[in-house]
């Protein structure tokens, strides 16, 4: 009898440890899939700028707890949005939207990585590599290659990132400049074992006319190791509400992709249940976000990237979000 109960605590103990730790607020995704969410520069001044270390790290766990309770498996953050850093740098200075310009005392890249880890969840560095947007770039003698490949390097050397991440502002320099670039920060990454994705426009010929060569880089290897388009509008789009917009933006997206590149959808839950002039389907239905992951499965796509951490807690996105935990 002894040896029996025996055998079953140690088959018991052998499963628990298996068995994948969650919280107990935390919704799983569905098998392979990342479900990322961005917290950009602007979440991260009311998380960072001003706090001490104890209250940033108690306002990053309470993020990543949020998204863990959404079934998040990855949290994309901001470090370096202006052509400057909310970690300590040899290449850019301090960031002064998010740190007001100074040092804040302690490494917020660091802590972040600690605590996402802690908690189950990869963390990338997203990064604007030019410091451009709105058409200025700003701390402009940072913008050079050399320096985005290097700071890039930096951080990949430094820090247990799980990726690098770059967003959708590229100036218009052509993209011979840009896939130079971007060739550079693949292998970059790459030898330090991370990977790189881009989250380019939703309008492949607005990015194709800034150089932003999304073509390429879903057709030759070598460039980027995913991407996630910002595919921000829905199926009943215009004053009608009669355009499919978002399936035929997801459509182009696929049938760009002859390299097999993996794909993430980026879509809009911060314009969940909120009134929009020209996109009317945001307030007609509440489960935009759950037909719009459902089709982007069907298709092939990994999952999703939702913009933005604040809109997980705002009441008009709760029966989208809600919507989408159910699929």
């Amino acid at each position: 009898m002894k040896k029996t109960m025996k055998k079953l605590l140690t088959m018991l103990l052998c499963v628990a440890i298996m068995m994948p730790a969650f919280s107990v607020t935390a919704s799983a995704a569905p098998a392979g899939e990342v479900h990322a969410v961005w917290i950009s520069f602007l979440e991260m001044q009311t998380l960072l700028q001003g706090k001490s270390q104890e209250q940033f790290n108690a306002n990053f766990s309470a993020a990543c707890d949020r998204i863990l309770a959404n079934a998040g498996t990855d949290v994309i953050v901001h470090v370096r949005s202006h052509n400057d850093s909310i970690y300590p740098s040899a290449i850019y200075p301090w960031s002064k939207r998010m740190l007001l310009g100074v040092d804040p005392g302690f490494d917020p890249l660091a802590d972040m990585v600690n605590i996402a880890h802690s908690k189950g969840l990869k963390i990338h560095a997203w990064i604007n590599p030019y410091g451009y947007r709105n058409g200025v770039f700003e701390n402009p003698q940072y913008a050079t290659q050399d320096n985005i490949v290097a700071g890039v390097a930096e951080i990949v050397t430094k820090y247990a990132v799980d990726g690098v991440h770059f967003d959708d502002y590229f100036p218009p320099l052509g993209a011979g400049v840009h896939n130079a670039m971007i060739q550079r920060v693949y292998q970059t990454a790459h030898a330090s074992g991370k990977i790189f994705g881009i989250s380019p426009q939703g309008n492949v010929e607005n990015n194709m006319a800034m150089g932003a060569d999304v073509r390429t880089w879903l057709s030759t290897p070598g460039y980027v190791d995913y991407l996630a388009p910002q595919i921000y509008w829905t199926d009943n789009y215009g004053a009608g509400g009669a355009v499919t917009m978002f399936s035929n933006r997801l459509t182009q997206w696929t049938g760009m992709n002859t390299a097999g590149i993996p794909m993430y959808v980026g879509m809009a839950s911060y314009r969940a249940g909120t009134p929009g002039g020209s996109d009317p389907g945001w307030v007609l239905k509440n489960n935009n976000l759950q037909t719009q992951a459902n089709l982007a499965a069907s298709k092939g796509w990994k999952g999703y990237f939702l913009y933005n951490l604040s809109s997980l807690s705002a009441p008009q996105a709760q029966a989208e979000l809600t919507n989408l935990l159910a699929r």
